[in-house]
């Protein structure tokens, strides 16, 4: 039975993004992977709440700030993209063991989308939600006036549970999982986020080497990685 190559049973992580334009990148990339691999922690952020900033617009990206690790659900032979925006060193687990521990695909909106309906025509679809987005907070900051104990950006302690679930329900499995981006920029555009298949797992993900099915790395490393991480015993590839 033909499988179709757009989607993959692993998820990759690619590290050290935040190094791509130093004369050392590589070196730097590759000791972090080492790094993550021996500490069995990978994510920086251990409460993995999500922090609201209410000026900033909901299709904007920036809106909720999520303490998340992500990952790509992209067939090896086709990360030749990805890896030009973060970097060529990576790991990767089974889709099944981050399913297992919460992860899940972000939902992603073509901002440029125009609406069609009645309620919405002459709008694109960015400004539909933005605008629906703050109706909803608009209509949460009216609880907060009736519940003046609340903090800015979380249900109010006070307020009816069932409100409470839902507002909790919409940050984090609803809101901090949609992600805007630009139809039509070319495929290798760092704000094509739509090639990048998402996925997310809030806070830090705990693991042990055995649960590791991939690391991805130039092969000049392929000897000190070795020295350095003999324990592992899955798969490698090359970039």
């Amino acid at each position: 039975m033909s499988m179709q190559r757009y989607v993959s049973d692993e998820l990759t992580h690619f590290v050290g993004r935040s190094f791509r334009h130093e004369y050392n990148a590589h070196e730097q990339q590759f000791d972090l992977l080492v790094r993550i691999l021996r500490s069995g922690t990978l994510g920086e952020n251990v409460d993995g709440k999500v922090a609201f900033q209410p000026d900033k617009p909901f299709s904007g990206n920036e809106a909720y700030r999520s303490n998340v690790v992500c990952f790509s659900d992209i067939p090896v032979p086709d990360l030749g993209i990805h890896m030009g925006k973060f970097s060529r060193f990576g790991l990767a687990f089974r889709k099944g063991f981050l399913i297992e521990r919460g992860a899940n695909p972000v939902y992603y909106v073509a901002r440029n989308s125009q609406i069609n309906t009645a309620e919405g025509r002459g709008k694109t679809l960015a400004a539909l939600f933005d605008e629906k987005h703050d109706q909803l907070w608009a209509f949460y900051d009216a609880y907060k006036k009736m519940h003046p104990e609340s903090t800015q950006g979380e249900p109010a302690k006070d307020a009816p549970p069932d409100i409470t679930s839902l507002f909790v329900f919409l940050i984090y499995h609803f809101f901090s999982f949609v992600k805007f981006y630009e139809e039509g920029l070319p495929p290798a555009d760092e704000k094509n986020y739509y090639m990048e298949r998402e996925w997310r797992v809030f806070g830090n993900l705990d693991f042990g080497l055995g649960d590791v099915r991939r690391v991805i790395f130039p092969e000049r490393f392929s000897r000190s990685f070795r020295e350095q991480v003999p324990d592992y015993y899955g798969e490698i590839s090359f970039s």
